[in-house]
């Protein structure tokens, strides 16, 4: 599937683009599903016509089979409503996609559904996850930082979201892992630059998406100490305490709980930004399990208390 370019976009905006590419379809699977013709052409595609668009555009180049994808849209009907149901969706999207042009944005090859390779097609979630490979470079120059920026605004919230089928769920889980871990090397590489500023806008950015997020809690931390805002910064490990007792019923790891007492007593800070190089998923990943260590640890601790004497 071919990426018109690779700035972000808006549903509704006007961005500058290449001459000549008024006539790409552009979806947006980010956040509410959106779709439009050219410049500002919105396209009035129905709800089950938008799952069986999005179904097909998140396996770009490959086939469908009729009956998986009916399997999947209605997994509750039976085969012939299940039948006539695809025949409706299908007609909904030939009729908002192929208004200006002969050529079917879904094909019919026998028992399979695809996207026609040949339509222009430009896709959020491809520009997205272009940029999430992007984000694992060791080093970022000026133009890749901003790529990331760009890409970061791509994501309006949750794939598809409205959509609580079964199949949406696991992509829909990858690509927040992605753009945590996107937002994460913004605020790092900011902070490495000392855009301190910056560094605090993408951290939070975090924190909106993963509340339980304990790396950005404590980056967070040590960019408002370093900025003078000591208040703030123990106001932050405050936040951190209460949300990963109410999310994971946990207390904090010793490296926040370190920081924060050097913070208290106006010591200085001590850094875990990564050193040279980026080892922000294995930090995250190292994150994610200490914190379900503990809550291991608390739940064992709950069930030894609670055993009958």
């Amino acid at each position: 599937m071919d990426a018109v370019h690779t700035g972000a976009e808006q549903p509704g905006g006007d961005p500058a683009r290449p001459v000549g590419a008024l006539e790409h379809l552009r979806v947006f699977l980010l956040g509410p599903f959106a779709a439009r013709l050219g410049a500002s052409h919105p396209l009035p595609v129905l709800h089950k016509a938008q799952d069986l668009l999005a179904l097909l555009l998140l396996a770009p180049g490959q086939a469908m089979l009729r009956e998986a994808v009916t399997d999947t849209l209605w997994p509750e009907a039976r085969a012939d409503a299940s039948r006539k149901l695809m025949r409706q969706a299908l007609w909904h999207v030939h009729r908002a996609a192929d208004v200006v042009t002969d050529e079917r944005l879904v094909l019919a090859d026998g028992d399979a559904l695809r996207i026609n390779a040949d339509r222009k097609v430009w896709l959020d979630v491809t520009t997205f996850t272009d940029a999430v490979h992007l984000a694992h470079g060791d080093h970022l120059d000026d133009d890749q930082l901003a790529a990331l920026a760009r890409a970061a605004d791509l994501y309006r919230g949750p794939l598809h979201v409205g959509c609580l089928d079964e199949w949406c769920m696991v992509p829909r889980a990858r690509l927040e892992d992605q753009c945590l871990t996107l937002l994460d090397r913004l605020s790092h590489e900011h902070e490495r630059r000392r855009n301190l500023d910056a560094a605090i806008a993408w951290a939070q950015r975090v924190l909106d998406i993963e509340p339980a997020h304990e790396r950005s809690h404590r980056r967070l931390m040590r960019l408002y100490y370093e900025t003078g805002d000591r208040t703030r910064a123990i106001r932050q490990l405050q936040q951190c305490r209460a949300v990963l007792e109410h999310e994971l019923g946990v207390r904090p790891d010793g490296s926040t709980e370190s920081l924060g007492a050097s913070i208290l007593h106006g010591e200085d800070a001590p850094v875990d930004a990564p050193a040279p190089g980026w080892d922000g998923p294995l930090a995250a990943l190292q994150d994610q399990l200490s914190a379900l260590r503990r809550s291991v640890e608390s739940l064992d601790s709950l069930l030894r208390h609670s055993e009958p004497r």
